[in-house]
């Protein structure tokens, strides 16, 4: 007989008891690593336990490596970021950017700690929820920042008048700090609806899974138009001077996006009845990718190399190309603006 809450609705079991990673109610859990995941001694892949144990730890722990070189990437992107005298219209982009994939790396860490000595300490150390909440409102708010960015190059090439004449000079200030308070205000309430930071599951659990599920789509969709928009610009203009460097900026930006940053939102909020540890860890792993990319397209490609940008898309946007653009002048943005 099913466990009933006071108001008489079904009430949530843990996923563990069926060796799952999702609450039996239908909806994805934030925080199921403290619950114990497939009692039988083999699992659906046939690996021991002990095996099975081993290359979870193994996972974790290249996780943990991957973010601790994020953190040191992201941490030199704020400093340089800060000490630079010469701003530009997408260093609020590049600071916020850096800013939420520091943090996501720094929750991502502990969260993976806790799993790597759970087997060795044989208990597993319950975290604050609102740990969980914060670690998915920074991870949500890099991918709209990538997003915004891509959108705002897309922009700069497409209506280069409108673009120079009309665009507000602190765009990029407002979108972010709009970005922060969406994603946080989002995750929150989430949590609060879906029991990570309340104990009884709400009736409005569904709607704002939807929501995210939602959010994910969009971002998704914007991503993916906006820089198919801007290679096909690049690749017809015909005067672009360095459309090898360009198309490194793009391509990375989306293929970092795709591959390494989508996964884990898709996984957790989209697909979230594939119930597997294992894919869960990778998707887990390839966010912390992810976020240390980040500042490796930021400096080797997009780059703070302490000389004026180019504006090497000045063929593009059909503005001229030996212009030096003062501080306050909006720039055509793709590689001048430093950012991933």
């Amino acid at each position: 007989m099913g466990l009933t809450s006071l108001n008489g609705a079904p009430r949530a079991r843990r996923s563990g008891e069926h060796g799952g990673t999702l609450l039996s109610s239908g909806l994805p859990s934030m925080d199921h690593y403290c619950e114990a995941v497939n009692r039988s001694g083999n699992d659906t892949t046939g690996m021991s336990p002990g095996a099975r144990m081993t290359g979870q730890v193994l996972l974790r722990s290249i996780t943990v490596v991957v973010a601790l070189c994020g953190l040191v990437g992201n941490g030199a992107v704020i400093w340089l970021i800060r000490a630079s005298v010469r701003k530009n219209p997408f260093s609020a982009y590049n600071l916020s950017l850096a800013a939420a994939d520091l943090m996501h790396l720094c929750l991502q860490i502990v969260f993976c700690a806790r799993q790597i000595l759970k087997p060795f300490l044989h208990r597993c150390f319950h975290l604050p929820g609102i740990l969980m909440v914060l670690r998915f409102s920074s991870y949500f708010t890099g991918l709209g920042v990538m997003t915004a960015i891509s959108l705002q190059r897309c922009l700069s090439v497409l209506f280069p008048i409108w673009y120079r004449c009309h665009c507000p000079r602190h765009l990029s200030a407002g979108v972010s700090a709009l970005l922060w308070l969406l994603t946080f205000l989002m995750n929150t309430l989430r949590g609060h609806a879906c029991g990570q930071l309340s104990s009884p599951t709400t009736r409005f659990c569904p709607a704002l899974v939807a929501i995210t599920d939602a959010w994910v789509v969009v971002l998704f969709v914007t991503m993916g138009t906006s820089s198919l928009l801007l290679l096909r610009q690049v690749r017809d203009s015909a005067r672009l001077h360095l459309p090898r460097r360009l198309y490194l900026v793009v391509l990375l930006t989306a293929l970092v996006f795709f591959l390494c940053g989508v996964p884990l939102s898709v996984i957790r909020f989209l697909i979230w009845k594939v119930e597997s540890q294992a894919l869960n860890d990778v998707s887990v792993l390839l966010s912390c990718v992810n976020s240390t990319a980040n500042p490796a397209v930021y400096f080797f490609i997009g780059g703070l190399r302490g000389r004026p940008p180019k504006a090497p898309l000045a063929g593009v946007s059909g503005g001229p190309q030996g212009k030096r653009q003062s501080p306050g002048e909006a720039p055509a943005p793709p590689n001048g603006e430093g950012g991933p």
